[in-house]
């Protein structure tokens, strides 16, 4: 299977995730408003595309794990790393390591990237009533970045 392929759609999966639950938070946010008594009603409208865009993307990435499980399957010496790691080939051992390092690239880059986003709720006093998009929408971004960085990694490491 194509790893930028497996990446993008990972990616839309949880950027799709994130705007599907925007709505949901969006209006808990109203709630609270009204309860506080800043607002005395308000209008929604929710889309669907969101919420079909989440199950679209989710439909695709299943069926490709499936065509690449009947791939797999049909190799007679296959192992469980054949399964599981559906991005490169598992035969290929430059691959496995160039994937090990990009790993590791990733994880540390999400380790810092998830400091520096947590940190920065503290500038902002009372970001569910003010900035109710910049948590939500931060915190997705820890795994979609990873992935990128993921990404880029593995194909400077196996350009070289």
């Amino acid at each position: 299977m194509n790893m930028s392929l497996t990446v993008i759609l990972r990616t839309l999966l949880y950027a799709s995730l994130a705007f599907m639950v925007y709505d949901f938070v969006k209006i808990q946010q109203q709630f609270e408003l009204m309860k506080r008594g800043y607002l005395d009603g308000f209008s929604v409208y929710i889309s669907k595309l969101p919420g079909q865009l989440f199950i679209v993307i989710t439909i695709i990435l299943l069926l490709m794990n499936v065509i690449q499980l009947v791939v797999v399957k049909k190799n007679k010496q296959a192992k469980i790393k054949d399964y599981i790691l559906p991005e490169y080939d598992v035969s290929d051992e430059r691959s496995i390591e160039v994937t090990g390092k990009a790993v590791r690239i990733s994880f540390v880059f999400i380790l810092f990237y998830s400091f520096f986003i947590l940190g920065s709720y503290m500038f902002i006093p009372n970001y569910f009533l003010d900035y109710i998009w910049y948590p939500m929408f931060s915190t997705a971004s820890i795994p979609i970045v990873g992935l990128i960085i993921y990404l880029i990694s593995f194909r400077v490491i196996y350009s070289r």
